[in-house]
């Protein structure tokens, strides 16, 4: 008689299955598009944009927090610079962004392009 596993299934199969999962889900993190961290190179960059660190981390932030909502996170080097204050215009409203929160994302997004 054939041992079961929880599910119902052969031993042996439970774990196959698991070991299959795992490796799909570490598999995505390779794919992953983390948004970097502000730091101090981004005081370089955003002195060209004439945006303080303050503001570039607003903007992560709510680029973290907002943009999330309605679709994965987007690699900031998707778009082109030309590209990312229309895209973010038309997403803005469906974030609820008010438009110095609008200013903060395209700042962070453009000053990650940089990096």
């Amino acid at each position: 008689m054939k041992k079961l596993s929880l599910f119902g299934q052969p031993e042996g199969a439970a774990a196959s299955l698991f070991a299959a999962l795992l490796c799909l889900l570490t598999s995505c993190e390779s794919t992953s598009n983390q948004p970097p961290p502000v730091t101090a190179e981004f005081a370089k960059v955003g002195a060209r944009q004439h945006v303080d660190l303050a503001m570039l981390g607003e903007g992560r932030v709510l680029f973290v927090s907002r943009c999330i909502e309605c679709h994965t996170l987007p690699a900031v080097g998707k778009h082109t610079a030309a590209e990312w204050p229309a895209l973010i215009d038309e997403m803005a409203g469906r974030a609820n962004l008010k438009p110095e929160q609008r200013g903060a994302v395209l700042a962070y997004i453009l000053a990650a392009r940089e990096l």
